[in-house]
Order: C-alpha cells, then structure tokens, then sequence
C-alpha cells in the first residue's frame, strides 16, 4: 500500500489544479460565477484585460499546475518539470502583477498586509508541490 501522504499531497495538488483552472477558464470566457462573484468589479476588469502574454503565461500555469497534479497523482516523472514550470510561470505572474502592472494588484485590493500574505502563499503551495514531487522522484515513487 502506498503511504497515505502520497494521496493527501496528490490532492492538495490536485485541488490546486483545479482551482486554478477554473479561475483561469471562468475569467477567460467572461463566467463571473462561484466565488468569481465575490470580486469587485475592478478586480475583474483588472483580470480581463490582462495583456495577452500575461493572459497566456496564466493559461500554462494554470494548464502545467493541473496536469501536473494528475501526473504526479498517475506516477509520472514528467510531474516534476509541469510543476517547476508552473511554480517558474507563477513566479513571474507575482512578479509582474505587484511590480508592472498599472494598477498593481496590492493597489488594487487596498494595500495593507492581506495581499502580500496571500501571494505569498500561493506562492508557498506550488513550491512545495514542487518540491514534494521531485523528493518523490528521488525516492522512487514517481517512475
């Protein structure tokens, strides 16, 4: 039987990816639903007119976060490069939105430390799913 922290860090990835994804597809395709309704209409005016290398680079983010998942939840060593690229792909999604971005995304929710602890750790989660999946590669577990 496969140790029972496998398939808790597989679901943790797995609901990542799927979170993920779904904000990504809801904001692309204008579904202002879920808890997209929550949202200040600014936030979502913000979300929408990303520009589109910003939009792509969302799009494979959120794509390598939730294949990745599924890979590693299947065993694959390809789980590890999806991860390191999609923590890499968030790195500079972070990056760009607090420090380019024209109306950066702490501006826009206020300021204060809620934004940054946020960020952070979202930033803290795809790292060690990252990490997890790579250990689990060094240890056999992913062939």
């Amino acid at each position: 039987m496969r140790r029972m922290h496998f398939y808790v860090m597989g679901f943790i990835a797995l609901l990542y990816g799927l979170l993920g994804m779904a904000e990504y597809v809801m904001i692309s395709y204008g579904l202002i639903d879920g808890w997209l309704e929550m949202y200040p209409a600014d936030q979502i005016a913000f979300l929408t007119t990303l520009p589109d290398w910003v939009h792509g680079l969302w799009g494979l983010h959120a794509t390598l976060a939730l294949i990745g998942a599924l890979s590693l939840l299947a065993h694959l060593r390809a789980a590890v490069w999806m991860l390191a690229f999609a923590f890499l792909s968030l790195v500079v999604l972070c990056a760009w939105m607090v420090f380019v971005a024209e109306p950066s995304v702490i501006a826009l929710v206020g300021g204060g430390w809620l934004p940054w602890v946020s960020i952070g750790l979202v930033l803290l989660l795809s790292f060690l799913i990252y990490l997890y999946a790579r250990q689990e590669k060094q240890t056999g577990e992913v062939l």
